[in-house]
């Protein structure tokens, strides 16, 4: 049995029992066979038996997405990972991309992205690949995109100016990335809400205000919840941080960090509609869109598996017994 397939098992056999212990708190005990072990898909909350786990049903989830440097965490159904990576999480890696392309072009940084292009030689345009190398920029053309004639036009055009020191070269190329910004953001915000649930558990994400989360996670082409996503392009894109704010008590919150991107998500101590939480945060903003606000409250630790802090633990129900 390969390492991923035990890790899996694992966090179902941990999980299970858990899940049943929150339920069981909730008055909804009875909605499983009291002889099997479920375990429930944060995303779509559909339950799953164990033997899901070795036949693909039951899926390693990384958070953020792993192109975007995340790490394993926990299990979700294949149909919601797959169509999360499909739907959500291409655009904000292609958006990732294109973003640490500008950067590194302005600050003259090699970058090992190569990415679509269409470059002008005195006006002659050619469409193939762009990538940064130190303190260059490298255009290559792309013969299966390109009418021949044009390309050895623009050919041309450059031998023209060799060996003319006075000759100038109208030079311009345009990045080409297809992405959509609210499906970017969207994935953001369900890796936050990933993060936060293997940190606090069912217990925090069946709340209700957290039910219009998992609504989005359906509805990708509408805002049903307009949760606010600050970003601080400075950070280390390897920061992790799970910050239960508690002050200003009008903004408590869970603040989730990866990255560059911090998405706010309701409290677990006294949840707010994401609605109105983003409306408190705007209200903290500049007219160019920063939050201005120092944020204060307990720290929670990153998880690197699902540790389910809020959730009743079997180990707990043993030493209140003894």
């Amino acid at each position: 049995m390969n390492k991923k397939l035990l890790r899996r098992l694992r966090w179902f056999d941990h999980g299970a029992p858990i899940m049943r212990l929150t339920l069981e708190r909730r008055g909804q005990g009875d909605l499983f066979p009291d002889a099997a072990d479920y375990y429930a898909c944060p995303c779509c909350l559909v339950a799953y038996p164990r033997e899901a786990v070795q036949v693909g049903k039951l899926t390693e989830e990384h958070v953020p997405p792993k192109r975007l440097g995340g790490s394993a965490l926990l299990l979700t159904c294949f149909d919601c990972n797959s169509y999360s990576g499909m739907t959500f999480d291409a655009h904000a890696i292609t958006r990732s991309h294109a973003d640490n392309f500008v950067r590194d072009f302005v600050d003259n940084k090699a970058n090992d992205q190569v990415l679509p292009v269409t470059f002008s030689v005195d006006g002659i345009p050619v469409r193939g690949e762009v990538r940064l190398t130190e303190g260059n920029v490298q255009l290559f053309g792309v013969e299966a995109k390109n009418d021949r004639r044009v390309m050895d036009a623009q050919i041309e055009a450059i031998k023209a100016h060799y060996g003319n020191e006075s000759s100038v070269v109208d030079l311009s190329f345009t990045v080409h990335t297809d992405f959509d910004e609210a499906r970017a953001r969207i994935s953001w915000i369900r890796s936050a809400y990933l993060a936060a649930f293997a940190a606090f558990g069912w217990t925090y994400v069946l709340v209700d205000e957290m039910r219009p989360y998992r609504s989005q996670l359906q509805q990708p082409d509408v805002e049903v919840v307009p949760t606010y996503v600050a970003r601080d392009t400075s950070a280390s894109p390897t920061s992790r941080r799970i910050l239960l704010v508690t002050s200003p008590d009008e903004l408590q919150c869970v603040a989730v960090t990866m990255g560059e991107h911090t998405v706010f998500l309701p409290s677990p101590l006294r949840p707010l509609a994401c609605d109105e939480l983003t409306k408190r945060l705007v209200r903290r903003c500049t007219p160019e869109g920063q939050l201005r606000v120092h944020l204060e409250g307990k720290e929670v630790p990153w998880p690197k598996w699902p540790t389910y802090l809020l959730d009743p633990h079997p180990e707990d129900l043993k030493s209140i017994g003894s």
